[in-house]
């Protein structure tokens, strides 16, 4: 089945039309008609099961047939990364969606090759999304991750939540630090009720300062193996070793039925 996003705005409703840039996509390259059924997501949990009612070159009509929710795995998994370039930085958004990343921040460090002029921010930032959208429509899943940045590392720090509610390691390539997996050993079973936060540096890891930093707010230091990955590389290994331990805690089912909204109520009175 053809799957497609939709904000929570725009399909809260029994029946709602799809984006322009969706309906295109629907209605002039697959060649989906009235009948058809498809699966849309909307970034926040939500799957939905819908039937085409009407189409047109840039207008697609929907019915909603049912509604799933999936819930957040729980302990949540968050990726700060040292902004990266091209398309590394679009192989690190589409994989952190793939493996269930929550929270994936965007680091402007001392060491960054890549940077992006304030003025191209917003566009960037537009970009990225888009990414994450595909990549969310291509692995089913129904969340997309909160982005952030590019912003500093104080900023970073300063924005999870307090440390007694987020587990902080930060990658390096110093010797005798322990394996993540190691690390994760160590951990109590309350985990669950607290955050696994990682962060990667640029490929030219980070500066002494900002290891400082780290340190102060009591991140503590694993290895991802022997070898000296890619930044694009640890991010993904990191972000697979957390989210395999984040499900070996969650007991929730995947889906869940969702409750009618009033729409769907009323709909159906």
């Amino acid at each position: 089945m053809h799957r497609f996003f939709a904000p929570p705005d725009r399909c809260s409703a029994s029946v709602f039309t799809l984006c322009e840039s969706e309906a295109r996509h629907a209605s002039q390259v697959l060649r989906l008609e009235p009948g058809d059924r498809v699966e849309i997501l909307d970034g926040q949990g939500t799957l939905i099961e819908a039937e085409i009612l009407s189409s047109g070159r840039k207008f697609v009509e929907v019915r909603v047939i049912q509604r799933q929710i999936q819930p957040r795995p729980r302990p949540g998994v968050v990726l700060l990364q040292s902004l990266l370039k091209g398309k590394a930085l679009d192989t690190l958004l589409e994989k952190s969606v793939e493996l269930g990343v929550e929270q994936l921040v965007l680091l402007d460090t001392e060491r960054c090759v890549a940077r992006v002029p304030a003025a191209e921010v917003d566009r960037k930032r537009t970009m990225w999304t888009q990414t994450l959208i595909e990549a969310a429509k291509q692995s089913r899943n129904a969340w997309l991750p909160e982005l952030l940045g590019p912003i500093s590392l104080a900023d970073a720090l300063a924005h999870p939540a307090p440390p007694d509610k987020t587990q902080l390691w930060v990658a390096s390539l110093e010797p005798g630090v322990p394996p993540l997996g190691q690390a994760l050993k160590s951990l109590s079973r309350s985990t669950v009720d607290r955050r696994l936060a990682i962060a990667i540096g640029p490929e030219g890891d980070f500066s002494p300062g900002e290891l400082n930093q780290f340190r102060a707010f009591g991140a503590q230091p694993v290895s991802l193996g022997p070898l000296i990955l890619r930044a694009e590389t640890a991010a993904i290994a990191a972000a697979a070793i957390l989210g395999d331990y984040s499900r070996s805690l969650d007991l929730s089912p995947q889906w869940l039925p969702s409750p009618p909204s009033n729409a769907l109520a009323a709909a159906s009175a």
